[in-house]
């Protein structure tokens, strides 16, 4: 009789355990439900903004702005944020160069070659209006050597054939 009394409380306790499992589920005992937001469709696609140059430029400033002894990527941005501040903005392309490097960090070889690239185009543009400016530095005239370079027809030798040295070429009378 023992092997029979066993075998029915091994039959009572699975009865009562998956009952209390059943009861348990119906009334919402145990693992929670995951209920997911309905996905609203969007009618806009949606674009990531774009960084302006004094964005990125603010960037590389802040998280590379150690002073004089911070390396190339310090002095190279100090000088571009000077010339920035002075008026001589970077190009487009200086722009697209300076944010995709941003994508290489921690490596700073694209930073480097896109701020020195930077510098330049700046210095190029600073130099451009310094000569705008000076008018001490005549432009070239067609018809005239550059400056320094003298006369283009040198002493004793006719302007024209058989006109005399340094005299007027006169229309013919007659």
């Amino acid at each position: 009789m023992s092997l029979q009394t066993g075998n029915l409380r091994r039959a009572v306790t699975g009865a009562v355990a998956s009952s209390a499992m059943a009861i348990g589920l119906l009334m919402g005992v145990g693992a929670p439900a995951a209920l997911a937001d309905p996905a609203t469709p969007s009618t806009e696609t949606e674009t990531p903004p774009v960084m302006t140059a004094d964005e990125a430029l603010a960037i590389i400033d802040k998280d590379y702005d150690t002073g004089a002894g911070g390396g190339q990527v310090s002095n190279l941005i100090h000088d571009v944020m000077k010339l920035r501040a002075l008026g001589f903005k970077p190009s487009n392309a200086n722009k697209e160069a300076i944010t995709k490097a941003l994508d290489y960090r921690p490596n700073e070889v694209p930073l480097i070659e896109a701020l020195k690239d930077t510098l330049a185009y700046q210095r190029k543009m600073q130099a451009l209006q310094q000569n705008a400016n000076n008018p001490s530095q005549p432009g070239f005239v067609i018809g005239q050597p550059p400056p320094g370079m003298g006369s283009p027809v040198p002493p004793g030798v006719p302007v024209a054939p058989g006109a005399a040295p340094g005299g007027v070429i006169l229309p013919p009378t007659g």
